[in-house]
């Protein structure tokens, strides 16, 4: 392992390659950094696509992972000389997938000073079981990163990363609010039909700008803005085009999703819906009060979370989000959006 030097002579790598939502809470993670640490230099590896999420943050270099380019054990070996030839110290994997984990080893092979993340495997099966759940609690996202930065020598305090998510944007007043209704798996999908009630009842105050992806999501998008119960379809814009609209909205509302974990990182207070997996998954949108969690009846699905990133649940849970009281989500949309 190559010794520490003083942090002017140190280079950082950071590795998240996926998913878009867990990039996007590397945003604070990093924000604080540069502050704490800025005269430490800072890259991302990660994909083309949750690369483009760091556009607007200045300092900050890139590098884009090619899966053709990088393929296979000797892709990634080629990939780690190109790390070292740019003069590398450290390297936080926040991934810890069997590609980082093969690169990282690399990595240390040539000296560089590597810190892994650790998954808590374990206590996420204990968190899944159809049981009362454990009283240890697993870490956020953004906790277990801020481990592997620590393990570098880089401690940074969860506060600073709050003050460092407040974006500075003027907050004109707008009657505009993001609704992204669909999520991976549809045991964290809100039911299309109870969707479509809760747009009609926000059509009455104020203007839904839907976000999502396109084909059948874009398709059910243009049918609920033709019906007059939603405002605006982004789905077939770009990304950087979803994203400027997304930082001129008064809030969001979304499932488990990354359209959540990204609107958090303009400023916005955004409201999650629970289905399957539960903000105690880790997974929470940074930031956000419990008052913006809306879950499934506690009483009638007990034993919820049932899987991690919400791919399955129990017999007899398939419907848990129906019983997320929709009067609360409306109330709650009301008082964020007071002037």
């Amino acid at each position: 392992m190559r010794p520490k030097t003083s942090n002017t002579q140190r280079k950082i790598l950071i590795i998240r390659f996926s998913a878009l939502g867990d990039v996007a809470m590397t945003i604070p993670l990093i924000r604080a950094f540069k502050r704490a640490f800025p005269e430490v230099e800072v890259s991302v590896l990660s994909k083309p696509l949750p690369l483009k999420l760091f556009l607007s943050e200045r300092g900050l270099n890139s590098i884009s992972f090619d899966s053709k380019k990088y393929r296979g054990i000797l892709g990634l070996w080629k990939l780690s000389r190109e790390v070292v030839a740019k003069g590398i110290t450290d390297v936080a994997d926040l991934h810890f997938s069997l590609r980082s984990r093969i690169l990282c080893f690399f990595l240390r092979l040539n000296g560089l000073n590597t810190s892994q993340r650790n998954k808590q495997r374990r206590l996420r099966a204990r968190w899944t079981k159809k049981e009362p759940k454990p009283k240890e609690r697993l870490d956020t996202q953004v906790q277990s990163y801020l481990k592997v930065l620590s393990s570098l020598g880089f401690k940074i305090e969860e506060p600073m990363l709050r003050s460092s998510n407040e974006v500075a944007r003027s907050r004109k007043p707008t009657k505009k609010i993001g609704v992204a209704p669909f999520a991976a798996h549809p045991h964290k999908t809100y039911p299309k039909d109870l969707m479509r009630q809760l747009l009609i009842e926000l059509n009455k105050k104020y203007r839904t700008v839907l976000f999502g992806a396109g084909g059948r999501e874009s398709k059910q998008f243009d049918q609920w803005v033709s019906e007059g119960i939603a405002y605006e379809n982004t789905a077939m814009l770009s990304f950087e085009t979803q994203m400027q609209k997304m930082s001129d909205l008064g809030l969001m509302i979304s499932m488990d999703s990354a359209n959540g974990h990204i609107a958090a990182n303009y400023g916005l207070p955004v409201i999650t819906l629970w289905g399957a997996t539960t903000p105690d998954c880790g997974f929470s949108v940074f930031g956000q009060p419990e008052e913006n969690q809306m879950l499934p009846d506690p009483v009638k699905y007990p034993y919820l979370p049932a899987s991690i990133f919400g791919k399955s649940t129990f017999p007899g849970y398939e419907s848990a989000m129906k019983s997320i009281d929709q009067q609360a989500i409306i109330e709650r949309v009301n008082q964020l959006m007071l002037p």
